[in-house]
């Protein structure tokens, strides 16, 4: 993994959204170890700063660390991640249900613009765009659920779930489907069909976890662990 060098502005910030990139990337993985003093050489700040976001990152699940042997991207076994998954296709589909009742033709526009981009970039082909696009896509439909526990609780999973994300294949295989299981979402909520739209989604989410669930199997014990 390498960062760019960081200005100052809320460098701990600046941390985390480059640990978050190498995890959504696939630079970092589950098992991989971060050592802080390469992290600080390489984005030209001190250590304090990266010691911060690791210990945010630890304290949410992303990372662990271990007394005398470092700080590893968190692992995960097959139960582990069918449990995330499960998790988050019942806690999505109720925040889709809230956005379905509260949501403005302009709040559902911009959820169609994110669609719009998916579409364009699964039609080039580009898997790491439309890993950022499916984050800003759920995170809008977190905020229009307008439930600050139920957002950040989403938020919070969905964050150690990234170096699933950034491992998934099913965003370079099933790049040109991705947008159209989105666009569902789109058009069941503009029919305030809140119940179907939330199970179009929990559908999807399932579907991406067994896919996962067989990679980290596939990984078998040695490639997942520090």
């Amino acid at each position: 993994m390498r960062v760019s060098r960081l200005k100052r502005e809320s460098l701990r910030d600046a941390v985390i959204r480059a640990i978050e990139d190498a995890l959504l990337a696939g630079e970092l993985q589950p098992g991989d170890r971060l050592v802080e003093a390469t992290l600080a050489a390489q984005a030209g700040i001190s250590r304090g700063p990266v010691r911060e976001a690791v210990r945010q990152l630890v304290g949410e699940g992303v990372l662990v660390s271990y007394p005398s042997r470092g700080t590893f991207v968190t692992c995960w076994t097959p139960q582990t991640v069918e449990e995330a998954y499960t998790l988050r296709a019942v806690l999505e589909r109720l925040a889709i249900e809230r956005v379905a009742a509260r949501a403005t033709e302009a709040d559902l526009a911009q959820l169609q613009a994110t669609v719009d981009a998916m579409a364009e970039n699964g039609a080039r082909g580009d898997s790491r765009a439309l890993v950022w696009l499916d984050v800003r896509f759920h995170e809008q439909l977190y905020m229009l659920s307008q439930h600050g526990l139920l957002q950040r609780t989403l938020s919070q999973l969905r964050r150690q779930m990234y170096s699933l994300m950034g491992m998934d294949q099913g965003f370079a295989v099933h790049c040109h489907e991705i947008a159209a299981d989105h666009a569902e979402i789109v058009r069941l909520l503009r029919a305030r069909d809140g119940v179907a739209a939330g199970e179009a989604a929990a559908r999807h989410i399932l579907a991406a976890g067994r896919e996962v669930v067989e990679q980290v199997r596939s990984l078998g014990d040695g490639r997942n662990a520090p």
